[in-house]
């Protein structure tokens, strides 16, 4: 079954789980992820958990409807990210960056980096993101970028990118340590350019995050989004910009200010999973209900950036951890789904981490 037939089916404003989208996902998570998701995150992401997406059109929620994708409301595409996050959240933190290089690829507008985006839309072609690393420039070296005749030549290593081995392409990101930039583009992993290394992270091990090594790998001209004054990117660095102008090429008809209100996705569906489990084995424990509330009303509670990311990765990290503490002993069994939510959250400490969203968490651990 798909979820084509459903996409002119109104959502609430109040209650996006309500939407027909929403509950076709919610039945596969049920049915499919969630009774392997502790084995997932022990061993590795299958492709048959992609393919399962894929099959509900779970790709096309990423990608503009005049090149495939599915026009669904923004607050129901998140609400289906957490859900994934809560889940597995091995399999969640491959996926939910399939949309990495949709709106690079609008971007650029060229034919051949337009061209990727129907394949984006099915499925076909599944996509991820390396970029993060360029940040540490120049205290850390990780790709430089070359000018080279039609593009870039790439050189070096992307230290975080998930899904190794079952993602095709990739936004990444270079250095042009000449000129003081940061240039930006899709590639192809399936290049023999591109070799990657699993990584023995300690949480969500099942996403297949890899250390990526480029040993001349080519950049075209044509599939280069952007290239940026490193000063320039760094003051936009650790906002929400990328995030909201790939939900505005999604949805254009819908209000900015409706788009800034949408939390980002993971930390919620960690923090609403641990607790609603926490709640189930202690019943209507006081604390626990306060910190329902508390993660409810940060939710719907739009703070500047990056404050919003830290007290909403600080939230998980509490919830997931009252989950442990419900479930006692057990919890700590690598059979448990707890432990599995827990380290979970440990990792979203470390997602995106720009030097502002570091000083938010700092300021957030240390009220």
């Amino acid at each position: 079954m798909t979820i084509a037939a459903d996409i002119d089916s109104p959502a609430t404003d109040t209650d996006p789980t309500a939407h027909p989208v929403y509950r076709e996902f919610a039945r596969f998570a049920d049915e499919v992820l969630a009774p392997r998701a502790v084995e997932v995150d022990r061993t590795e992401v299958p492709r048959s958990h992609i393919d399962g997406l894929r099959e509900l059109g779970y790709h096309r929620l990423f990608v503009p409807e005049q090149y495939g994708g599915l026009k669904v409301p923004p607050r129901v595409v998140n609400a289906v990210n957490n859900l994934l996050f809560g889940v597995d959240p091995s399999t969640a933190t491959i996926v939910t960056q399939h949309g990495a290089p949709v709106l690079p690829a609008v971007t650029a507008g060229t034919d051949e980096a337009l061209a990727l985006l129907p394949g984006l839309a099915t499925g076909e072609l599944i996509g991820g993101a390396g970029m993060g690393h360029v940040r540490g420039w120049p205290k850390r070296r990780g790709t430089v970028a070359t000018r080279v005749a039609g593009g870039y030549r790439i050189d070096g290593t992307i230290g975080w990118h998930s899904g190794w081995g079952l993602t095709d392409i990739i936004w990444l990101g270079a250095v042009d340590e000449q000129r003081e930039d940061f240039v930006f583009g899709i590639g192809y992993l399936g290049d023999p350019a591109i070799s990657g290394r699993v990584l023995p992270l300690t949480a969500v091990f099942g996403s297949r995050t890899a250390e990526l090594t480029l040993d001349g790998y080519f950049l075209p001209d044509a599939l280069v989004s952007e290239v940026v004054a490193v000063e320039e990117y760094r003051r936009r660095d650790g906002t929400r910009v990328q995030e909201l102008q790939r939900a505005k090429h999604l949805n254009p008809d819908v209000a900015d200010t409706e788009l800034a209100a949408i939390a980002p996705a993971g930390p919620y569906g960690l923090a609403r999973a641990a607790l609603d489990d926490a709640l189930r084995i202690s019943g209507d424990d006081a604390h626990l209900i306060a910190l329902s509330a508390e993660l409810e009303s940060v939710v719907v509670t739009p703070l500047p950036d990056p404050r919003w990311r830290a007290a909403l990765n600080e939230l998980a990290v509490r919830a997931t951890t009252a989950a442990v503490v419900a479930a006692g002993g057990a919890a700590l069994l690598d059979s448990d789904i707890a432990q599995v939510r827990a380290r979970a959250a440990q990792f979203l400490q470390v997602r995106g981490l720009a030097p502002s969203v570091r000083a938010a968490h700092y300021a957030a651990y240390t009220r």
